[in-house]
């Protein structure tokens, strides 16, 4: 059985046995090689579920809106598995009234059918770190272009240079916000960028008020990252920001060995501290 009949049939037993109250998954898109998420609470109304290789969205976005719906079932990507044990570890969802259906991802695919995401052709995580229910068998995804490669020969650069690289990347961004949208993580209920007092960045388009959202926005990130790349696949702009996306994981992996998403039981990165925590930069 294929990986989309194995999503149907789990969704139509949960849905039967009154198991949740609601089954977020991926639907036929409006276009060839594209998908929508759709929102099914009967049965007869699985079969608009889809799986392919241009399930994009990451929809554990939508679990913390929906959670007073009861328990909701939800289409997961390993990356985007790795979004929901964040959430519940920031208490935003809890783990029993989530049901996982997970699968061994086989990497998306852009526009042209082709080419690996630069998520994917990068990610090493092929199987969700939890789930209630798995299909399918993992499969060594074929690579493009060494993402890490690009990201190492970034940071080979003279700092000026990198700053230079960086400035020019952010004058491509005209501040729409829709990575910060697109990223389940962000989910305060006012955004800094929006906040008046204090004000953090100005409504025009200064090139450094945008390096500014960015920055910050990274930080704010910082060991909460689950790598699924929907920010980089919302940008109109085609901005990359992965090298220092990319870089700040790393960084949480190699200073505080934290890897994000891992473990639901886990405590979150920024709400720990040991006393053997690198701290060098402490003067």
């Amino acid at each position: 059985m294929d990986i989309q009949s194995e999503i149907q049939k789990i969704a139509a037993r949960l849905l039967k046995n009154k198991e949740v109250a609601m089954v977020i998954g991926y639907g036929a898109g409006s276009a060839p090689n594209r998908t929508a998420p759709v929102f099914i609470d009967k049965e007869k109304d699985v079969g608009k579920l889809v799986f392919n290789r241009f399930c994009v969205n990451n929809l554990s976005l939508y679990l913390p809106r929906l959670k007073e719906k009861g328990k909701i079932a939800i289409v997961a990507k390993p990356c985007d598995v790795r979004t929901i044990v964040c959430l519940i570890q920031e208490k935003q969802i809890e783990r029993d009234k989530v049901h996982i259906i997970s699968f061994a991802c086989p990497g998306l695919l852009e526009k042209d059918g082709k080419t690996l995401f630069a998520s994917c052709a990068e990610c090493a995580v092929t199987l969700p770190p939890v789930y209630d229910t798995l299909s399918g068998e993992a499969k060594e995804m074929e690579r493009n272009e060494p993402f890490t490669d690009r990201v190492a020969d970034f940071f080979s650069k003279m700092p000026a240079e990198r700053w230079e690289m960086f400035k020019a990347e952010m004058e491509k961004c005209i501040r729409c916000y829709a990575c910060r949208n697109a990223c389940p993580m962000c989910y305060c209920e006012e955004c800094f960028v929006e906040r008046s007092l204090p004000r953090w960045i100005g409504e025009g388009s200064e090139v450094t008020d945008t390096m500014i959202f960015h920055i910050v926005r990274a930080i704010h990130t910082a060991g909460r990252c689950g790598e699924c790349g929907a920010c980089a696949r919302a940008c109109p702009m085609d901005v990359n920001l992965a090298p220092l996306a990319k870089q700040i994981r790393e960084d949480m992996l190699n200073l505080f060995h934290h890897q994000a998403g891992v473990d639901p039981n886990a405590p979150a990165a920024l709400e720990t501290f040991k006393p053997d925590d690198y701290n060098d930069f402490i003067k």
